[in-house]
């Protein structure tokens, strides 16, 4: 019997926009941690979590595999790469600290769904970021005085990080800010009865992380017409990152159903 996970349905699942998991991912990343001002974001926190306004930005590469789905590594390799933007922030639900995505861009249509069904908050949006190649001029490895940049594009560039390398370091500040927390929210059409609405982690089993570069960094946000950034201003920008990092998702884990969603 064929698991059907996701729309298009059909009897041999294989019109499926997202497998079933487990996924895998293997990614660059390159990332500003910073701090925001934290009154301002009372206006796009929902009330029941709190921050003290500590959070990252990234731009990201992925390569990523869908349960068994090994062979579209080279019979159709888009749909294992997309690119991915975000803002993430450390909050503390109940005693405990988590990371949440208040904002975050895909550039692929299934990458999109596959976040929405396990509580990313994804939009379509254009991403670039440098790409290096081990036998370009200069651009060839991270190195000490390398910069690197990307920006995030949908209506106008809302999002434009760039990097430059300093030093090889051994860990990032994202490893201290905790599981990844979601909020699962699918609405029933016409009636509240039947709705998910629901706080999950994102439950990995496995990952590493290499080559972490840390540097100076400089970040511009711009709000969007629906885009409200003007919460994420930061108001520190402490360290730049760039790095590589693998890691398996097998699905969510329910932390805690929510039965009044207000800020």
């Amino acid at each position: 019997m064929i698991f059907l996970y996701s729309h298009p349905f059909s009897k041999s699942g294989n019109s499926q926009i997202v497998p079933p998991p487990p996924y895998y991912y293997g990614v660059e990343y390159l990332g500003a941690h910073v701090y925001f001002d934290n009154e301002k974001l009372k206006g796009i926190l929902p009330s029941f979590l709190n921050t003290d306004g500590e959070g990252w930005i990234y731009l990201a590469d992925f390569v990523t595999v869908s349960n068994d789905k090994w062979n579209l590594m080279y019979e159709d390799p888009s749909f294992t790469q997309y690119k991915e933007a975000a803002i993430a922030l450390k909050v503390n639900f109940e005693g405990q600290n988590f990371l949440y995505f208040p904002f975050m861009w895909v550039d692929k249509d299934w990458a999109l769904v596959r976040g929405w069904i396990n509580g990313y908050p994804k939009k379509l949006a254009t991403i670039y970021l440098t790409k290096l190649n081990k036998l370009l001029p200069e651009y060839n490895t991270r190195k000490e005085n390398l910069t690197l940049g990307g920006y995030l594009l949908r209506d106008s560039k809302l999002i434009e990080l760039r990097v430059t390398l300093k030093k090889k370091v051994s860990s990032i500040p994202l490893s201290n800010f905790g599981k990844t927390l979601t909020i699962r929210y699918f609405p029933k059409t016409g009636e509240k009865e039947g709705e998910i609405n629901e706080l999950v982690t994102i439950e990995k089993v496995d990952s590493r992380i290499d080559d972490i570069w840390e540097g100076d960094a400089e970040v511009n946000i711009r709000e969007g017409i629906n885009d409200e950034l003007e919460f994420f201003i930061p108001k520190k920008v402490v360290a730049g990152y760039s790095y590589d990092y693998y890691f398996k998702t097998i699905g969510t884990k329910l932390v805690k159903k929510i039965e009044n969603y207000s800020f």
